[in-house]
């Protein structure tokens, strides 16, 4: 049963200086690493919300603890308004999780679809009858009722993808933790996994915790991001809004035609006057798109264009333009 008032309560997650310490020997020495120190975040009911951090910042500890996967050291955290340590079991049967690996652990291969989703419900406790009308329901919304007899090994990355998805809904748990879902996934895959989550978010109201490397995709489908470095948040706010936290970068975007290929335009761009660094160099058709970060946007826009025409670069246009989220999480989690 819900905690009571359930279907009143604000958040989805709500934690209060969670602190997670773990402890080791090191030269004959006893160390702490604090993994995550304090962490103080509220996630809204229905809300999609990315959860960004360099390797090691600390945002796998955090899930694991929401997880009920690691006990905390110090703190509390509350998931559908279930305390992680005192009603861990209660907190298991409110999320759904997806890990973003499509190798042998996460579906067993030799099974189909249906049979596939038969087993995991079977180990959820969700009771038959309610499983088999539930199974029918999800393999019909991914798109999977035509290729439910056939073996996961023979499906496309993207249909295994569709699959993991449909065992994370198994239980309707109003939450979801979407760890990296598209990792190693091809375009098409991709999109497709981000139009599921999209429809899971707005058609069923699923809160989803999201986290990934591709800055694209968390600016794309993410309402909130918080951003973790050396365990700690160091912001949380709309994608939107974050630019604000490197309202000193200045930056511009040049398109140029044909070139000698992205290293080579990036060693040249870098070695520009006015430019301070390169921020993308990215092939568009026949030529490139170059982001660079400058002193002083007005003046480096003659400068760049006539010193990338002296070195033999065609520039088809230049001008200014805005701090993406990438360049956010970059001067944020270098400090």
């Amino acid at each position: 049963m819900p905690p009571q008032g359930a279907g009143c309560l604000e958040y989805a997650v709500e934690t209060s200086n969670l602190t997670k310490v773990f402890t080791g020997k090191e030269g004959g020495k006893t160390r702490e690493i604090r993994a995550v120190d304090s962490v103080n975040l509220r996630i809204k009911r229905g809300e999609f919300f990315g959860l960004l951090g360099p390797n090691g910042a600390g945002k796998t500890t955090l899930i694991k603890m929401l997880a009920t996967i690691i006990l905390p050291t110090e703190g509390t955290a509350r998931v559908n308004g279930y305390d992680v340590v005192k009603d861990a079991e209660k907190v298991r049967i409110s999320f759904g999780w997806l890990h973003g690996e499509t190798g042998g652990r996460a579906l067993y291969w030799r099974l189909n679809a249906e049979d596939n989703l038969r087993f995991y419900a079977y180990l959820q406790n969700v009771p038959s009858a309610v499983a088999e009308r539930r199974i029918e329901a999800l393999l019909d919304f991914f798109g999977l009722k035509q290729d439910r007899h056939k073996m996961v090994k023979d499906y496309s990355t993207g249909m295994k993808v569709r699959v993991m998805l449909a065992r994370s809904l198994l239980a309707n748990p109003p939450i979801l933790f979407m760890d990296e879902p598209t990792v190693g996934l091809d375009t098409i895959a991709a999109v497709e996994t981000r139009a599921l989550l999209q429809d899971l978010n707005r058609e069923l109201g699923k809160t989803i915790i999201f986290t990934s490397h591709n800055m694209y995709e968390v600016e794309r489908l993410c309402q909130r991001v918080a951003i973790m470095r050396n365990g700690r948040i160091i912001i949380d706010d709309a994608p939107s809004r974050l630019s604000d936290a490197v309202r000193d970068t200045h930056a511009i975007e040049v398109r140029v035609q044909g070139g000698k290929g992205s290293q080579l335009l990036t060693e040249a761009a870098s070695k520009l006057s006015a430019v301070r660094r390169v921020l993308e160099v990215t092939a568009e058709g026949e030529g490139f798109l170059i982001r660079l970060e400058v002193d002083d946007e007005h003046r480096a826009i003659a400068s760049v264009a006539s010193e990338l025409g002296s070195l033999g670069v065609a520039v088809v246009s230049i001008g200014r333009t805005q701090p993406t989220l990438e360049d956010v999480f970059v001067k944020l989690t270098k400090g």
